[in-house]
């Protein structure tokens, strides 16, 4: 991007001087309150990025005409600023050209100025500023409808959907389109109220503006939104009848068709629209996605290295194409678009830790360990360590695990329990429990008040069947945190399970369920401590809905135990046995079985 004028070799702010005739004295800048911004700051040039969001397909919907407008005169000072404004646009320093744009337009009050500041705001997606501009712009020049449009969008970015229509309404009155489907997309994030709302002005505007394609196709989207995909599925293709197809309305069809389960349709309706529209990246982004989920990974590939093609430093799509290549047993082309996106600097994390997935798929450690060491603090730092960890000792080189650990504590010290904790899982795991001991003990020496250390210690006395211990630490936690429902929940399980305290326990998870009443393993312990009471038919009712919630091993053998004893035989064992399909590993579940049949044969002998 520079400040040069297309088809120029001179920067702008020497134009000016030439356009404006600016005299060395310190003349008047006349006439150039409607000149355009230079090429690097159009909000309408085609060497813009496309927004992250849906927002793109309507990005031109935002972006108001520039009129031409009567010539100004400014003061010396004014001019100055404005030339060093134009100066810092060449210079790349656009901080320093929206602050003078937006100092002179309000020391001004020209409408030129203002509108150009709004521009700049809206060009650098300083939102503030261009509110800020917006409102100056509409206060100096109230009828121009470029200006009430601006305020409208600027309503719509700052989530005020319903104060937005009567602005968008005065637009399209005045015969320029209105950005009703922006003002859909955004109010994906409102609520049904507001939506509904939305859906009503749509219905009112129609009949002010019959067949306006943009009005027809917004309320598609708030249909779709509302989960009304028939009806919106029928007025998406009334308005492609009426008007013809568009980027728009094709790539809300093809998420209705997806939607209603007719994704063989949506696919051939996509495969179709990419070669109509080739330069619409949302469309075969959706075509892309929608063959993914066909388990078509090949041809998703193809569409998502077009796009790459197309926007090169795009990062969501080196993401897409390099995961889809990874699924698609392509770790060389995978490799090479994360390495592509390793390159841009809010992505390297990302990056380097699916490069460290994919050395492990290819059974290097060495690479993996490197690349995942190079993650930092972010989204996915402790998930990067943890796969380190794990990789590591899979292949046999837990002391430089336990390396890289004591390193990262000494550099990452605010993540040092989570540290201490992945040694301490993994040394449970491998049933070094002396080991994991030593371990939870020295980081709680470091840190006292650590709840996770704490629970993660009471945890490892339950393996040790030391239940005094477990109890002094889960009554620890709860003593620093009352409410704590994973400390009131462990406690009270366990003294259902293990002890005769039926009582306590019974207190103890009713606490815990009234916290989290939705919580599957909290549910499963209800049903276990009301089985414990002899309480059967309740204790089913708890499980059922903790295993429907989450049909884990455990709650298998919980479910499926009430039954047996109920004499529910067939429907236990059939549990039973489809739990062991999912986790045949399961010692809970096996001791669970092999007990309550040899007690049945026991008594039947």
């Amino acid at each position: 991007m520079t400040g040069f004028n297309k088809g120029s070799t001179r920067p702008l702010f020497l134009k000016i001087f030439r356009l404006c005739g600016v005299a060395a004295a310190g003349a008047v800048l006349t006439g150039c309150a409607g000149m355009k911004l230079p090429g690097s700051l159009q909000t309408n040039s085609s060497k813009q990025l496309a927004p992250k969001t849906e927002q793109s397909v309507t990005a031109e919907e935002s972006r108001a005409e520039v009129p031409v407008l009567p010539p100004a005169s400014f003061e010396p000072d004014t001019v100055y600023d404005l030339l060093v404004a134009e100066m810092a646009a060449y210079g790349q320093r656009y901080d320093l050209t929206l602050g003078n744009y937006l100092q002179q337009a309000h020391k001004t009050e020209d409408p030129g100025l203002a509108e150009r500041a709004y521009q700049v705001a809206t060009y650098l997606n300083a939102r503030q500023a261009a509110r800020d501009a917006a409102q100056l712009w509409i206060k100096v020049d109230p009828d121009n409808p470029a200006a009430i449009r601006a305020q409208a969008v600027e309503q719509i970015w700052d989530n005020k959907l319903i104060l937005a229509v009567a602005g968008l309404e005065k637009v399209q009155a005045a015969g320029q389109e209105a950005p009703f489907m922006f003002l859909a997309i955004q109010a994906g994030g409102a609520d049904d109220e507001t939506r509904e709302q939305l859906l009503s002005e749509y219905e009112r505007l129609l009949k002010i503006f019959p067949g306006t394609a943009t009005l027809q196709i917004g309320q598609a989207m708030l249909l779709h939104q509302q989960e009304h995909p028939n009806k919106a599925l029928s007025l998406v293709n009334k308005t492609i009848r009426e008007h013809g197809e568009d980027p728009a309305s094709l790539l809300l069809k093809g998420r209705l068709l997806s939607d209603l389960d007719r994704l063989d349709e949506s696919i051939a309706m996509l495969s179709v629209a990419v070669k109509k529209f080739p330069n619409a990246p949302r469309i075969r982004l959706l075509y892309g996605r929608q063959l993914v989920k066909k388990g078509d990974l090949t041809g998703a590939q193809r569409q998502f290295e077009v796009l790459v093609e197309q926007q090169p430093r795009n990062p969501e799509l080196l993401l897409s194409v390099a995961l889809v290549a990874m699924e698609n047993g392509m770790p060389g082309e995978a490799g090479l678009y994360f390495h592509r996106l390793s390159k841009i600097p809010d992505r390297a994390n990302i990056a380097n830790f699916y490069l460290g997935r994919l050395a492990e798929q290819m059974d290097d450690w060495r690479e993996g360990r490197e690349s995942y060491l190079k993650v930092t603090p972010g989204k996915q730092f402790i998930p990067a360590y943890s796969s380190l960890v794990r990789m590591l000792s899979d292949h046999d080189q837990w002391g430089m695990a336990q390396q890289d650990l004591a390193n990262a504590r000494k550099k990452y010290p605010d993540y040092a329990p989570q540290f201490y904790m992945m040694e301490g899982e993994v040394l449970l795991e491998q049933q070094g429990y002396d080991a994991a001991a030593k371990v939870y003990d020295k980081a709680l020496e470091e840190f006292p008040d650590s709840i996770n250390l704490l629970y993660s210690r009471a945890m490892l006395a339950e393996k040790l069947d030391d239940l005094a211990r477990l109890e002094v630490e889960l009554n620890r936690i709860l003593k620093m945190d009352p409410d704590n429902a994973a400390a009131l929940n462990a406690l009270g399980y366990t003294l259902a399970d293990r002890t005769d305290r039926i009582q306590d326990a019974q207190k103890l998870v009713a606490r815990a369920y009234k916290l989290k009443p939705d919580d599957p393993s909290i549910i499963d312990s209800m049903g276990w401590v009301e089985y414990r009471l002899g309480n059967y038919q309740e204790a089913l009712g708890y499980l059922r809905q903790a295993y429907e919630l989450f049909n884990d091993a455990e709650v298998a053998a919980h479910l499926g135990e009430v039954l047996w004893m109920m004499g529910e035989h067939h429907e236990a064992t059939s549990i039973w046995e489809e739990a062991l399909e999912r986790q045949p590993n399961s010692e809970v579940l096996k001791a669970t079985i092999e007990r309550l049949k040899s007690s049945s044969k026991d008594i039947t002998e």
